[in-house]
């Protein structure tokens, strides 16, 4: 799911839309095994990985906020979900609501640290396998418990900036964009 249609801000300024969003996102991924929600509130960054084959959310924070922190997108990614499962019935066997899986392990950050956008790119670096045959354990045991190192957090920048230079801005990248906005075709009326 995209952080421009979800996030803390869209939600509170157009909570209806962004629940729309949210359940076309999902609707139109639902073969997919997983779903990446990077999420921002606040100026802080989590990671939320939905399994759509368990109806299991997995929350990725670095900082270890209480649930109550991130209550204001639990609530509506529910409603999308229960709404989910109701219009897709004999589609798959989906749990009729998410569980939510606050303890998995994850990096820490450190204390008076704003890295948290790094930790969300690195975990979604190590979820996403590029090809090479790993298994869910294996990638998720990847995460550790431990804070990351000043190199660490280095690393991931330098993995970032490549990315964006090579697949963004470069206009043979995969990711490029010429800058004009596509809205369709022109209305006839």
């Amino acid at each position: 799911m995209s952080p421009l249609l979800v996030n803390q801000k869209v939600l509170n300024e157009n909570y209806k839309e962004t629940c729309q969003n949210m359940y076309d996102s999902l609707t139109r991924q639902n073969y997919k095994s997983y779903i990446f929600i990077p999420y921002n509130f606040g100026y802080y960054w989590i990671l939320l990985i939905l399994s759509v084959e368990t109806g299991n959310l997995i929350v990725f924070d670095s900082m270890r906020n209480p649930k109550s922190a991130i209550q204001h997108i639990l609530d509506p990614l529910n409603r999308v979900w229960k709404k989910f499962v109701k219009n897709n019935k004999g589609c798959g066997q989906w749990r009729p609501e998410l569980n939510v899986n606050m303890d998995y392990p994850c990096a820490r950050q450190q204390q008076g640290t704003d890295w948290c956008g790094y930790y969300v790119c690195d975990y979604l670096h190590i979820m996403t396998p590029c090809g090479k045959a790993t298994d869910e354990d294996t990638r998720m045991s990847q995460m550790g418990d431990e804070c990351y190192s000043t190199d660490r957090i280095n690393v991931v920048c330098e993995q970032l900036a490549g990315f964006i230079l090579n697949e963004i801005l470069d206009p043979r990248g995969e990711f490029y964009h010429d800058g004009h906005i596509h809205r369709g075709l022109p209305s006839t009326s």
